[in-house]
């Protein structure tokens, strides 16, 4: 039965749905059922992948708060329109990339990712969830730009970013004059009096947790 089925570690599918559900809220973002339906396939079926590619970390217990919550945070803060083309930069697993798009359908979101075997899980998932209107892009990001990627994207999205200053460089080549790039980070690590850095809310997340908008 569906509620029995295990949908991320310590989690059944029922449990799950209700934690995001209510997760989002809190942060007020309100998820359709089909939404909350769409991450429950996700995380499952990463949840199952997982166990051979490594693709997220297995001692990050609670993927509701750190993956998903977190990813939705600039959603949640007004900051990721109905339209547009976004880029998920280092995509990785599909974070925030696919959830940005569940909650925001009329996106056109593509998935950078240097990875080759990250890319083909990206490609799975994307079929497996039967999404419309989003592409995985295989390559470093120097080539994605040389390979026509540059100056086509209304905004740039980079969670992973270790160096939030260097994603900031690589990001601005992809945008269109006047996209944004918005890099989820902690605030000490932000380039001070550049940007805006928005506090970030998130249920059971470290309170330092910031997304840095950058206007080009």
């Amino acid at each position: 039965m569906e509620g029995k089925t295990p949908a991320a570690p310590g989690l059944t599918v029922e449990e799950f749905k209700e934690k995001c559900g209510e997760g989002a809220a809190a942060m007020g973002l309100r998820l359709e059922e089909d939404a909350l339906d769409r991450f429950s396939l996700f995380s499952s079926e990463l949840m199952r992948f997982n166990k051979g590619l490594n693709l997220v970390s297995r001692k990050e217990g609670d993927w509701v708060q750190t993956h998903f919550l977190d990813s939705l945070a600039p959603a949640a803060l007004g900051l990721i329109p109905s339209r547009g083309r976004l880029l998920d930069l280092g995509s990785g697993a599909g974070f925030p990339g696919i959830p940005l798009k569940i909650v925001r359908p009329g996106l056109f979101v593509g998935l950078a990712e240097a990875s080759g075997k990250k890319c083909a899980w990206l490609r799975h998932a994307v079929r497996f969830l039967g999404m419309e209107g989003i592409s995985v892009m295989e390559g470093r990001f120097e080539d994605l730009s040389a390979r026509g990627e540059a100056g086509v994207w209304d905004f740039v999205v980079s969670r992973a970013a270790a160096r939030p200053g260097a994603a900031l460089g690589s990001a601005r080549a992809f945008l269109k004059p006047g996209g944004r790039v918005l890099i989820y980070t902690k605030e000490n690590l932000v380039e001070k009096g550049l940007g805006t850095i928005h506090p970030c809310a998130v249920p059971g997340r470290d309170r330092s947790r910031v997304i840095w908008e950058v206007v080009f």
